[in-house]
């Protein structure tokens, strides 16, 4: 049986992940003597020999980001890199400040764009800007974190889109409260009136700010907060002397403006080629993974992987999304709207549930009109079915939901 069971070590790896294992959970990487950032110099990771015990022949390591190299030295142990997906970073270090950055990236008419976000967003709400890094409380954490799912849930479901965030939300409650306070992760939160509206979970090591979490609030979607909230990160980032802000996976448009370098993720196979069957399944699984990776690159020339996308997001919308097919397709707008004497209109909360489905429309008169919030009134006809009327300062607006 002893037999038996160390052969099975020989031929079964442990599979582990970078950002999970190192990130999330804090625990050593297995083999490694020593792993470097490449971009800062910087040691980020050396085993201590008195912890150091490997039972395993064979390891999987998977998003092992590409400007780290990790140094193995051990008797017997072999390290095989193979290039998977494509991650993004801001090299922070070239830079001399927010401003700098943004005149490197952005055109002028851009920059004043991003201005103008924040701008309209401060003039029409009473806006606070919170960074928790090393001191947040049970409670507050706790309040935070269930709008924090909120959002992210309501997000992707408009989006009809799924999110795998949401799978493993429970983890990240778990781990986000004591990397908080002990400077490991930072959380970045809009307030509205007290009402966390934007809220972005990074984690710090180092020199380095892994962009790993962020939502908002959709009803704010006009005002652009993933910007603004970007640029307040940015000031924060320089404030405490982070050369590199990792974007981690995803060539998602919005990243894509932001970034100024791209990176290899990378999948390790450390194996012990002391033993045969070790080697053996080791150049197995490398050629396999090699593979696999040419086809999946063959297959994005071929837009396959958009085909398979649209597929899986129609099951996802099918089962999950059904609530979402009564909703209103067209809105009538007319502005400079003149209330008649005659007309009988019922004043409504906008905080009331019955209204949640309004603050959308509300909010972009806002935006349109540079308007207060606390200054507006919200009508709905009586005679006229799913009308409203928006009664600002400068502008009176009548929407007809169809």
């Amino acid at each position: 049986m002893q037999n038996n069971s160390e052969m099975l070590k020989k031929i079964k790896p442990e599979v582990l992940d970078v950002l999970s294992t190192f990130l999330e959970r804090k625990k050593p990487l297995p083999i490694y003597d020593k792993i470097v950032n490449t971009i800062s110099g910087m040691s980020i990771y050396e085993a201590k020999k008195s912890n150091v015990k490997n039972d395993n022949y064979l390891y999987y390591i998977y998003d092992f980001p590409g400007y780290l190299k990790g140094s193995v030295t051990k008797s017997g142990w072999k390290l095989k890199t193979i290039n998977t997906y494509k991650g993004s970073l801001i090299l922070l270090k070239d830079y001399k400040s927010v401003e700098d950055y943004l005149k490197h990236k952005f055109s002028t008419g851009r920059r004043s764009k991003f201005r103008t976000y924040q701008k309209r967003l401060e003039t029409c709400f009473n806006i606070e800007y919170k960074t928790y890094f090393g001191n947040i409380s049970k409670n507050e954490y706790e309040l935070l974190f269930e709008a924090f799912h909120d959002m992210t849930r309501k997000r992707f479901l408009e989006k009809k889109t799924q999110n795998y965030d949401l799978s493993r939300w429970h983890i990240y409650h778990d781990i986000a409260y004591p990397l908080i306070n002990s400077k490991e992760a930072a959380l970045f939160v809009i307030f509205s009136d007290g009402k966390p509206i934007s809220i972005c979970l990074n984690f710090v090591r180092d020199k380095t700010i892994y962009g790993y979490l962020r939502t908002y609030d959709t009803d704010y979607s006009k005002f652009y907060l993933g910007f603004t909230d970007f640029i307040k990160q940015l000031h924060w980032c320089f404030e405490n002397n982070i050369e590199i802000f990792d974007l981690l996976k995803g060539s998602y448009p919005y990243k894509m403006r932001l970034i100024d370098t791209q990176y290899p993720f990378q999948k390790h196979v450390l194996y012990n080629s002391n033993f045969i069957l070790t080697t053996i399944s080791a150049n197995l699984n490398i050629a396999k993974t090699q593979s696999f990776y040419a086809l999946v690159k063959v297959l994005k020339k071929m837009n396959v992987n958009k085909l398979y996308y649209k597929f899986i997001n129609y099951k996802y919308r099918n089962r999950e999304l059904q609530e979402l097919k009564k909703g209103f397709q067209k809105i009538d707008i007319l502005d400079n709207f003149k209330i008649e004497q005659n007309e009988v209109l019922t004043e409504l909360n906008l905080n009331d549930d019955s209204s949640k489905t309004l603050k959308r429309y509300v909010f972009d008169f806002l935006y349109s009109n540079q308007e207060f919030i606390h200054n507006i009134k919200l009508f709905k006809h009586k005679n006229e079915s799913n009308s409203y009327i928006i009664k600002g300062k400068k502008n009176t607006r009548k929407i007809t939901l169809i």
